[in-house]
């Protein structure tokens, strides 16, 4: 029996896990008035699947240095985490006065963001990961252009106030899945369904206020790499003889994939025929002022590939429909188990944006990778296993996928597992559990998973076998 080829990675490879603020802090400053679009959300009725909210999540605003020294243990050098805008900027800005970060909220960010520091831990800092301050949202949210100067501001203050302590800044977290969720499937606020041209100006007004906010962090934080997170899903034709279902499956991938960093890359907006030839979508198209090139690094979140076929319904739509005939094995959320994707996502499909305007060559991270299992939210630590052997072959495939493309050339820095502590999975709920870290939510008890054992193995040893 021949011994098992063991995966070394770079030197200096991050290892990290990744969070976002809703989806783990837990909402002490909000109890009194709810401050974001998302925590009124999660009060109204049908909109979460398991009828819970984020008030309390993980309590993460409150054991942030246990969780840290939970990272230390399991030899992590990274960390992601997002800003919650709507915390930080509780109230709109009075005209004329100069705007200030609420100040409780700023020392919360810098007591987290030193503890990590003092640990070696780098940091990838995400300013917005889908909520926004309800003052911003009953205007019109990203549908209108105020979100664009408002976000600017925004980008320009966090770095004024925790610019010394951000190793990667990342602007927007998934702008197509936003945009979508909240505005063609209606699961997110503002909750409206099929408004494809509002959806498309919310791109459109995403791109400008990331090219503004590239400026001003690069402004005040010139040395600290900036981008922006894509959710990359291969899209697949369900019957591969079918024409019709390539065809579906090639504007789901141009629009859900390609568009968005296709526009940074060239400056320009463009949507696929016959969109373009629409003249309300001629009118969102267009070149971008200060757009090109936007992007020092490509942020990659990658779960799952989807099988697209074409929908018989009439009227047609070129978009198709996602089958749930799975082929593959699939978590609690539907999503196949596709690691193949991952080295061919990082090989061939991200070679338009491979290099920068001045020929470097880009460097990639992977900031979010991850295998969910279900359980109900109100299991106390001893209800359930902590075997999670699904979920270390999703970790342990991936990473020998990602491997394989590093191998073949990709350019990675470092890899995010998602995430770090099971958490609020946004319109699911917390029955969804993504967690390296099991989190029995009566008692907000943190136990490590096998898969957490795994992994702070990998890291350790800077890669794993075959």
């Amino acid at each position: 029996m021949t011994d098992r080829r063991f995966l070394k990675f770079p030197a200096g490879f991050l290892w990290g896990a990744a969070t976002s603020h809703f989806q783990v802090e837990g909402h002490p400053h909000e109890m009194s008035g709810r401050t974001s679009d998302w925590s009124e959300w999660t009060t109204l009725d049908g909109k979460i699947s398991d009828s819970t909210t984020a008030d309390r999540a993980c309590d993460f605003y409150n054991r942030y240095a246990d969780d840290i020294e939970i990272c230390r243990k399991l030899n992590l050098n990274a960390f992601r985490i997002s800003l919650n805008w709507p915390a930080l900027c509780p109230d709109p800005p009075k005209d004329g006065e100069p705007y200030v970060f609420n100040a409780d909220t700023v020392a919360y960010y810098r007591g987290l963001l030193s503890g990590l520091q003092k640990e070696g831990i780098k940091t990838l800092v995400t300013l917005f990961h889908f909520t926004l301050p309800r003052w911003l949202a009953a205007s019109g949210g990203w549908s209108s252009p105020s979100a664009i100067s408002e976000f600017e501001r925004f980008a320009r203050l966090a770095a004024e106030a925790f610019g010394d302590l951000v190793d990667y800044w990342i602007t927007i977290n998934e702008p197509l899945a936003y945009a979508y969720q909240s505005y063609v499937n209606g699961a997110w606020p503002p909750g409206l369904r099929n408004d494809y041209l509002k959806a498309f100006q919310v791109i459109r007004n995403m791109l400008e206020a990331h090219g503004k906010a590239y400026a001003a962090l690069h402004e005040v934080t010139p040395a600290k790499p900036v981008s922006f997170t894509m959710h990359w899903r291969p899209f697949i034709a369900k019957h591969r003889w079918n024409p019709l279902d390539h065809m579906v499956s090639y504007y789901r991938n141009y629009v859900f994939n390609l568009m968005f960093p296709m526009a940074v890359q060239t400056g320009e907006l463009q949507f696929p025929y016959p969109l373009s030839n629409n003249e309300e979508v001629k009118k969102i198209s267009g070149v971008i002022p200060g757009l090109k090139g936007a992007m020092d690094y490509l942020a990659i979140n990658y779960y799952t590939r989807e099988l697209s076929e074409f929908s018989y319904k009439w009227p047609i739509d070129i978009f198709g429909t996602a089958s749930t005939e799975y082929e593959l094995e699939v978590n609690c959320m539907g999503w196949e188990h596709y690691p193949d994707g991952l080295y061919k996502t990082l090989c061939y499909d991200l070679s338009p944006f491979r290099y920068n305007t001045d020929g470097t060559k880009r460097p990639i991270i992977i900031t979010e990778n991850g295998f969910a299992t279900a359980f109900p939210h109100d299991l106390d630590e001893g209800d359930w296993s902590l075997a999670d052997d699904k979920r270390i072959n999703y970790l342990t495939s991936h990473l020998m996928a990602l491997h394989h493309a590093i191998e073949d050339g990709a350019n990675v820095l470092g890899y995010m597992y998602w995430s770090l502590m099971d958490n609020f999975e946004w319109a699911e709920g917390l029955r969804p559990r993504f967690g390296l870290i099991r989190v029995a939510y009566p008692t907000q008890v943190r136990t490590l998973r096998h898969s957490a054992e795994v992994y702070a193995d990998i890291a350790k040893h800077n890669g794993l076998h075959e």
